[in-house]
């Protein structure tokens, strides 16, 4: 039997308990094994960092109040880290940290003129000093033989802080690190993985590809060599463990009260392979469970927990949404759901989104994209501009509609981005809230890596020091639009977010606006009340 620790570092959004933790404990101790977790997010006086960043980086630069900063700084925050914790000693730190959160490409001297980054180091000096001692107290108290964390982007460089301060206080225990890695695709790239854990000596292994397998393995095998597990080499016959065959998540040691949600999946993978998506890349083929199965998972964990609302971690619900909620309805059984979904013509019956309400579903995440079809198209979305009015239409007479939409696509014309403004404000009645990100381009990983590369040549998007000091670095295609326009685009969509009266809230204040705008909305386009206020508290 071997004692691991499991940690979710800063920063990502605690809405939901973190499902992939919890599953790997689940998993690990039907094998004899003993998992604690712990989340960073959850402790106030680390997340609340983030809002200090950001709040901070408005002050010195104003623009970024027009830049949906929140949504697309996280990377941004994460490099600036980096740089702090690996490079502050250097006499250039300051011309590396303009380079980092010199988003829109301005000449570095109209950024340096600007930057105080004494204010972020302060932000970064508590936040690090808080973090080192909770990383005291858990080692001291868990005594893990094994220490891993979850590895995103916006967690990267808390996830190398963290691990290397773990070889600081217990040189013999072994680390970890799993997930889509600290850029998009980088675990589709085994070369760049090899570079990532050269660079950084104190992890010992990286997992590649779903956790269970790998993860049961590590620790079945103490003496197991260090370096790159792969998944997949380690399955039966290539058969991906089954959704049937995972126990129920385990939150035990997380603090499941401070959660919005709590989260389950009735599926891994995704049977669309949208361009811009990792999803069909990361998981090891699509497969779905039985509605039925999500149903018990989520009146048992109701039971065990008290609590109601759901965050159904599936690519898109569309596939079980159905049949869950007519389940749920049967026996009388009241939740609240929260899930993306496909705006396809199965969104666009009154008489099922009403029946999907009826079953739970409160809120419905609309991956739109773009209103251009040459773009949808492009983008391999297999929906519609007249399906995407249809679905709004539907889903927003009893449900909560939540639209994602993509700045910046390779090849986006203006034209094209006036038809996503003009669709959005046409269809303002029918959007709880909007919310858009700039396009990210990696050449493996995602499902159209390729087909962006045989349009447009890659190349870095930072200087060799930085890429030298990252180990992993964002790349930006040659062609297509500058930074500057991209985030030219970004304003121009809050500006029309604000004269449409769409909010897109990430603060309890702005999440008060977003639920009082229902009383202006027409007659049969109200969202309850009661439903919104719980829902977000």
């Amino acid at each position: 039997m071997t004692k691991a620790l499991l940690m979710v570092p800063h920063f990502w959004d605690p809405v939901c308990v973190p499902l992939g933790v919890s599953s790997l404990k689940a998993w690990a101790e039907l094998y004899g094994h003993t998992v604690d977790l712990f989340d960073f997010n959850t402790v106030a006086s680390v997340f609340d960092a983030q809002r200090q960043y950001f709040e901070e980086g408005k002050r010195q630069f104003p623009e970024w109040n027009l830049w949906n900063i929140e949504r697309n700084g996280t990377e941004m925050l994460a490099q600036d880290q980096m740089v702090y914790l690996f490079a502050r000693h250097r006499n250039n730190y300051q011309e590396l940290v303009a380079e980092v959160v010199n988003l829109s490409g301005l000449p570095l001297t109209d950024v340096l003129d600007r930057l105080n980054t004494e204010r972020f180091d302060h932000i970064f000096a508590k936040l690090y000093s808080r973090v080192r001692k909770i990383v005291e107290i858990l080692m001291t108290k868990s005594k893990p033989q094994v220490v891993g964390c979850s590895l995103y982007n916006s967690t990267w460089p808390a996830t190398l802080f963290i691990l290397r301060a773990i070889k600081e206080i217990s040189p013999e225990t072994r680390t970890v690190v799993g997930g889509p890695g600290p850029l998009m695709g980088i675990t589709a790239v085994k070369t760049e993985v090899v570079d990532f854990v050269n660079a950084n000596y104190f992890i010992d292994y990286f997992i590649i590809g779903e956790g269970e397998a790998a993860f049961t393995h590590l620790l079945d095998n103490p003496d197991l060599p260090y370096g790159i597990i792969v998944s997949k080499d380690l399955t039966s016959g290539d058969k991906p463990i089954k959704m049937a065959e995972l126990p129920l998540p385990d939150y035990s040691g997380l603090s499941v009260d401070k959660y919005l949600q709590l989260s389950v999946a009735s599926s891994r993978g995704c049977p669309f392979e949208c361009s811009f998506c990792a999803e069909t890349i990361f998981w090891d083929k699509f497969r779905p469970a039985d509605s039925s199965l999500l149903t018990e998972q989520i009146l048992t964990l109701k039971a065990k927990y008290g609590r109601d609302s759901f965050y159904l971690c599936d690519s898109l619900a569309n596939p079980i949404i159905t049949g869950l909620t007519a389940e749920l309805s049967r026996l009388g059984e009241s939740v609240r759901l929260d899930s993306y979904l496909r705006a396809d013509n199965s969104c666009t019956s009154f008489r099922r989104t009403r029946k999907w309400r009826e079953g739970g579903l409160i809120r419905a995440r609309l991956g739109m994209e773009s209103a251009s079809q040459r773009l949808l198209d492009q983008m391999v979305k297999m929906t519609n501009v007249d399906q995407m009015a249809a679905s709004l239409r539907s889903l927003s007479a009893d449900i909560m509609t939540s639209t994602l939409w993509i700045v910046g696509y390779p090849s986006e014309t203006d034209e094209e981005f006036d038809m996503t403004l003009k669709f959005i404000h046409e269809n303002r009645n029918y959007i709880y809230q909007s919310d858009a990100w700039l396009f990210q381009y990696h050449p493996e990983g995602l499902a159209g890596s390729e087909q962006f590369q045989q349009k447009s040549k890659k190349k870095y998007r930072f200087s060799d020091e930085l890429n030298q000091l990252f180990a992993v670095s964002p790349y930006q295609l040659e062609q297509g639009l500058s930074l500057g326009e991209k985030f030219d685009r970004l304003e121009r969509f809050v500006r029309a977010m604000e004269n449409s009266k769409i909010p897109n809230p990430y603060t309890m204040h702005e999440w008060h606006f977003a639920s009082n705008r229902r009383e202006t909305l027409p007659k049969g386009r109200k969202w309850a009340s009661k439903n919104i206020a719980s829902f977000n508290t």
